[in-house]
């Protein structure tokens, strides 16, 4: 019944490129996401999507997602897990679907990815192949995001809650009802770092015609296409930044090399900066940007530029492949590549919870198309 199907391997790497591009350096990691998906094609199943206006209006639809931290842990996580006797276990998506169906008495057959990411897209893809459920081309964000809060779910008002949680070990947590989008974030973050860094999340149950109304449309097929403009133009010799700028509509912010690279565990985020000297035209300018998993703040030359919800992606040079933030080292040669936000994050409300101001700077949100003219 899919729409489009990722039938070989090349069709994964394709999808997870495009992914880890809209991911704008979070959205969990590409090796991850692609071994999940060769996983389900080993086993002789079809991972892939179909259109949203395929689904029943009457079709209980989840959004599924990984919450945690894309940073290493720490010799001190490891040696916890070590006491506590936490062997090496995957986490286990149809599960969590499995435990908030049996706590709501709803038959759930429809997988929203929550966001573009390679780890969440493509968890979201596999676990629907392994469950025998459908997934919708779509997301609720059109790129990947820190907190729960900020998807077109919550700028509609409609329920995260009841929520489950389970981690890799079976732990499962059960939360009827919070007082707020950012306690069911709070509370989802503490569970992820209870269990190490990651737990598996499934909320916002809500009936076909709910989700048809809010869902961020056919961004998976925009993916798989994305991602392969990016490899035949490095198969033919051309610059695949400059096929992937083309592509999305974009901009090309920046070019250079990392000269100071931060980040730390923090809360459950992988948090800090990037400083990137510039290169060729960019030369005798330099670029910072700050992090939160995702890529959401940049200044040039110290002046506030292309911010959040607009999307700063990460491209190294010269071969075009999609960074996450965790892959940035200092000697990194990047290209900066500028995308606008999607419609729904560029209303007031969208900015208010997706822009700067959310992250604690004294910075207005301009859109990207009035910073470069």
């Amino acid at each position: 019944m899919a729409t489009r199907t990722l039938a070989t391997n090349q069709d994964v790497e394709d999808f997870v490129r495009g992914c880890v591009f809209f991911g704008t350096g979070g959205g969990g990691s590409p090796v991850e996401g692609a071994e999940l998906l060769r996983t389900q094609l080993s086993a002789g199943r079809k991972p892939g999507w179909i259109d949203v206006d395929e689904i029943p209006d009457e079709a209980w639809c989840v959004r599924i997602s990984r919450t945690g931290t894309t940073a290493p842990p720490t010799p001190e996580m490891v040696a916890e897990k070590e006491r506590l006797g936490l062997g090496p276990a995957e986490l286990d998506q149809v599960k969590v679907i499995g435990e908030l169906s049996e706590y709501t008495g709803h038959a759930i057959r429809v997988v929203v990815p929550p966001e573009i990411g390679a780890g969440n897209s493509s968890a979201a893809i596999a676990t629907a192949a392994r469950g025998g459920l459908l997934v919708v081309d779509g997301d609720y964000v059109g790129r990947a995001i820190p907190e729960v809060s900020m998807t077109t779910p919550c700028l509609a008002g409609k329920p995260i809650w009841p929520m489950a949680t389970v981690d890799r070990w079976g732990n499962v947590c059960l939360i009827k009802q919070t007082v707020s989008y950012e306690m069911a974030e709070r509370f989802a973050r503490h569970m992820a770092v209870a269990s190490f860094g990651n737990t598996a999340l499934a909320g916002f149950l809500l009936q076909g015609q709910e989700m048809k109304q809010i869902v961020v449309r056919n961004t998976m097929t925009e993916c798989l296409e994305l991602g392969r403009d990016i490899r035949q133009a490095r198969e033919s010799g051309t610059d695949p930044v400059e096929a992937a700028v083309k592509s999305v509509g974009g901009w090309l912010l920046f070019e250079g090399t990392v000269v100071r690279e931060t980040g730390e565990n923090r809360g459950g985020f992988y948090w800090g900066e990037h400083v990137i000297r510039g290169q060729g035209a960019f030369a005798g300018h330099e670029m910072k940007i700050w992090f939160k998993n995702e890529s959401l703040v940049s200044w040039k030359d110290e002046k506030p530029f292309v911010t959040a919800p607009d999307m700063i992606v990460l491209m190294e040079r010269p071969n075009g492949e999609p960074l996450t933030n965790n892959m940035v080292k200092e000697g990194s040669e990047l290209a900066v590549v500028g995308v606008r936000a999607r419609e729904a994050f560029r209303t007031p409300a969208g900015v208010g919870i997706l822009g700067p101001r959310h992250f604690g700077f004294d910075i207005d949100y301009v859109p990207i198309e009035q910073l470069m003219g």
